[in-house]
């Protein structure tokens, strides 16, 4: 019997699936491979979407329709294509589609890699640009990052002294780094160490948001099975996230103690965020400056491990590019600091060459 009604329920789901996807189908959209029923077009996708969609392309032309299960999906891959988007409907444009495993968390509502354009998106890009991304702010804090960049270096240099032959991981390796570099500009601190143990739990709650980030969530391209939550990604964010806000609210606290103590600034982002979130409480709130916090420790280290471990692996897989230096330069220090006093007609593309490293 339990049997009978649990095929009763997938037909009925496949069936509405069908009209649901064929009525978008019969819609007026620029060309595209019809795709399957229910399914659409997910197994011509595959798992290698840049070079699926690249192919497609060049049979449909730069502007086309997919139809990711019951999601339909308009491309465009040219760049004439998406100039004349963005340039004619940026506003529609500027919004993205809230992952299922999260929009039920209050998360969404206040980041702005989430939210529409209006009053609060253009306050928190205000807010960024003015305590983090300028090039004053920057500068100031150059010393902080040279000092994380020369722990890492330190303990590469100690990996090599004392376990000859011992490799080094470098997608932790970046990790770490990179969760440093965030954590000093934010709290002039290490929330990691190198011996790849979570004393603080910041490694553990952004590499699980990160994993759920990833996962193929069946309830995002097919959405009447939003109600059930098959894979139960939603528990898991959560706890990643509640664990995750939760760290960085004893930041936020611990500085605002600070501050009622008269103790000594620390100058750094979260200064500045308490400092602004005091002057315009009704706009800017202590929320607003968690949830900036989080998204700032998500898009500030999944980016910069996943482009270096990358850029190594490409240099492994390419062995003669690591033989020598081109056209003839030498290795020398980089002074991020000095200035050229050019303006640049061409932007000059980014060599990395790994050299010998001296003890």
């Amino acid at each position: 019997m339990e049997l009978s009604l649990s095929y009763f329920g997938l037909s009925i789901f496949l069936v509405v699936g069908y009209f649901y996807s064929s009525f978008f189908q019969g819609k007026k959209l620029p060309p595209g491979p019809r795709g399957l029923p229910i399914l659409g077009n997910l197994l011509e996708i595959g798992p290698n979407l840049h070079q699926s969609l690249a192919k497609l392309a060049e049979k449909y032309g730069p502007l086309m329709t997919i139809h990711q299960g019951s999601v339909t999906t308009i491309v465009a891959s040219s760049a004439d294509m998406a100039r004349l988007i963005l340039q004619k409907h940026d506003a529609e444009m500027s919004g993205r589609i809230i992952p299922d495993a999260i929009n039920k968390l209050e998360h969404p509502s206040h980041a702005v890699a989430w939210l529409h354009t209006g009053e609060e998106w253009r306050l928190i890009r205000r807010v960024l640009t003015t305590f983090l991304t300028n090039f004053s702010k920057l500068d100031s804090l150059c010393e902080l990052r040279h000092g994380v960049m020369q722990q890492m270096v330190q303990h590469v240099k100690n990996i090599s002294n004392t376990e000859v032959g011992k490799g080094v991981e470098i997608g932790k390796l970046v990790f770490t780094t990179a969760l440093n570099q965030m954590s000093n500009t934010c709290f002039s601190t290490n929330v990691d160490e190198y011996n790849y143990q979570d004393s603080k739990g910041f490694k553990n709650a952004v590499a699980a948001i990160m994993e759920i980030a990833m996962k193929f969530n069946v309830a995002d391209y097919f959405p009447l099975l939003k109600v059930f939550d098959p894979q139960r990604l939603r528990p898991m964010a959560n706890a990643a996230y509640g664990c995750l806000e939760g760290l960085c609210d004893e930041y936020i606290y611990q500085r605002l103690h600070h501050k009622e103590k008269k103790l000594p600034r620390h100058g750094d982002l979260l200064d500045s965020l308490i400092d602004f979130s005091q002057e315009n409480e009704s706009d800017f709130t202590l929320k607003h400056i968690q949830v900036l916090l989080v998204e700032l420790f998500l898009a500030g280290t999944e980016t910069s491990t996943n482009t270096t471990e990358w850029a190594m692996t490409e240099l492994i897989l390419h062995p003669d590019k690591m033989m020598k230096l081109p056209h003839g330069m030498k290795p020398q220090e980089l002074d991020t600091k000095q200035s050229f006093g050019l303006t640049l007609v061409r932007a000059v593309p980014l060599v990395a060459v790994p050299i010998t490293l001296n003890p």
